[in-house]
């Protein structure tokens, strides 16, 4: 009689547990454990402000160190509590651990001074103050604008490198001129 109910149960319940087989384990956690719409965000390292951006959507992934951010505005870099430029970009993201703000989807970098700097994406590690391009730049200024297949800024020597540079000055605007 036993044997009978046991074999009506698993055909009544053969879609639940256990007779399915399936693992009591809990499901993989979600990749994304917090996501904000709207949001203002700030980078700190060394006791002191590293970036600021705004961004349509924040997404904090599931180990707490890296954090995507998408359609951002209103952003800042800062060097030693500085200001250096202004930001714009399609997605960031950012590295706690590592210290980096990976940017992409079309970046807009403006200077203190109006320049203005444009590539498909950038990098920025905080602890050397490099600010490294991925794929071609332009960089506009008042004395004119320079195209380069890539370029490195070093923030904290304000030096900027550029590779195979194409460039249109306008000699009026240069100093001593």
């Amino acid at each position: 009689m036993a044997g009978l109910i046991l074999l009506v149960s698993i055909l009544a319940f053969r879609r639940y547990l256990p007779y399915v087989g399936g693992s009591l384990k809990p499901e993989q956690p979600p990749s994304v454990v917090l996501e904000m719409r709207g949001a203002y965000f700030v980078g700190f390292g060394h006791k002191s402000k590293l970036w600021s951006l705004k961004a349509a959507k924040v997404q904090i992934g599931q180990s707490r160190y890296v954090t995507t951010l998408t359609d951002i505005t209103d952003g800042r870099i800062f060097d030693r509590g500085k200001s250096v430029l202004g930001v714009e970009a399609g997605k960031a993201v950012y590295n706690s651990a590592a210290g980096s703000l990976m940017m992409n989807r079309g970046i807009t970098l403006v200077g203190n001074d109006g320049q203005k700097i444009s590539a498909a994406g950038a990098s920025w590690n905080s602890a050397t103050a490099l600010l490294r391009s991925n794929g071609r730049v332009t960089y506009e200024s008042s004395w004119g604008k320079a195209s380069t297949e890539s370029m490195v800024v070093d923030m904290r020597t304000k030096e900027m490198t550029m590779r195979n540079v194409v460039i249109s000055i306008q000699p009026s605007k240069l100093e001593g001129s």
